[in-house]
């Protein structure tokens, strides 16, 4: 049985490479063990108590613990994995140099460089991915967003795509519940992400002040934490709406699929965006999305979604104020939405894909 081992940064419930993880734990034919650099014991992380993925927690202090790199490349060399699979920049990094030569190792890039990416980030990445014999990226945009020095040398056919996926039994066993303590009379937008520069939620904000008046039942529900959330309270109360905005803050996973279930609409107004999975969760919820106009959204949306300029407010309210209008259309995005998350993102299939590539490596 190939022994597989996922080093990540943390592990936490909004984690994909963990969920991941998971996943291909269930494969009959694969043993599983995560790797968290930061993480000081399975107690703080989001694993399941039953996960049938083993934790190795180093519990590092800062990026360059000497500890937890010791204990790091002890896990690498002592324990006789057959691929080491590596996640997350800097730690990536550290794994594919301590990792012992001749192991193969892939490594999957979640975030579209050129806007998450500062240079000493790229230049770190770019020292270590040479040892990597396959580079999986999570969209065609993440792949293209590489840069030059991350490329050389570096023959196309060792790079891949393989999308992220969602778990919609998860979410199914959410949608099943016979009450929903989210539930509102009136209507909602929802939206999920971290409360940052690149997600964009003050453009939402600006959108939904303009539609206020012509949508007075209608109430915008902001999904995550983050640096920002004091301004984009004081952008809601200086914009008038601050009594229709509820800033949920991070709930778990099951409770981020009721707010979805109990939305009319979603909303992601990103900068930039890797894959999005939060996007693709409240597709499977059967939401209409207002998304912006971006090359990756278009991967992951296809024809089941409205697009839009990110930055121009103007245009988000007009295009969420259309589909708030018109129900027979928000229900047929709504459909299509389903069908698309449903077919092409679910994680069993992202999780076959990769143990795929590992018997490929392993073969060879």
């Amino acid at each position: 049985m190939p022994r597989v081992l996922a080093v990540l940064a943390h592990v936490s419930a909004t984690t994909f490479s963990a969920e991941l993880s998971e996943a291909l734990a269930a494969i009959d034919d694969l043993e599983v063990t995560i790797v968290s650099y930061y993480d000081a014991s399975s107690a703080e992380t989001a694993m399941a108590p039953d996960t049938a993925v083993d934790l190795v927690a180093l519990g590092a202090s800062s990026r360059f613990d000497p500890t937890a790199i010791r204990r790091l490349r002890w896990a690498l060399r002592t324990r006789s994995y057959d691929v080491v699979h590596t996640h997350h920049n800097f730690v990536g990094s550290l794994a594919r140099l301590l990792a012992p030569r001749g192991t193969p190792i892939v490594d999957t890039e979640h975030a579209d460089h050129e806007h998450h990416y500062s240079l000493p980030q790229v230049l770190v990445n770019a020292a270590t991915l040479p040892r990597a014999t396959r580079v999986v990226a999570n969209s065609e945009r993440t792949l293209e967003s590489l840069s030059r020095i991350e490329r050389l040398g570096r023959d196309d056919d060792r790079f891949a795509v393989i999308y992220n996926g969602i778990d919609t039994d998860r979410i199914d066993r959410v949608l099943a519940e016979s009450t929903n303590p989210y539930a509102i009379d009136g209507r909602r937008i929802a939206t999920v992400g971290r409360l940052s520069e690149t997600k964009n939620q003050a453009t939402l904000l600006r959108a939904f002040a303009a539609i206020a008046d012509d949508e007075p039942g209608t109430r915008l529900t902001i999904v995550g934490d983050g640096p920002l959330r004091e301004d984009l309270e004081s952008l809601a109360g200086s914009l008038g709406v601050r009594d229709r905005v509820e800033f949920a803050g991070f709930v778990d996973r099951e409770d981020v699929y009721r707010i979805l279930a109990a939305s009319d609409l979603y909303a992601q107004p990103s900068l930039s965006e890797g894959f999005c999975v939060a996007l693709v969760e409240a597709m499977a919820c059967g939401l209409a999305s207002v998304v912006s106009d971006l090359p990756v959204l278009h991967e992951v949306v296809g024809d089941a979604g409205v697009f839009v300029p990110p930055t121009d407010a103007e245009a988000v309210a007009d295009r969420m104020l259309g589909l708030l209008a018109d129900d027979g259309r928000r229900a047929e995005i709504g459909r299509r939405a389903t069908e698309r998350a449903r077919c092409e993102f679910p994680i069993e299939e992202t999780a076959r894909a990769y143990a795929e590539l590992y018997a490929d490596l392993l073969e060879s």
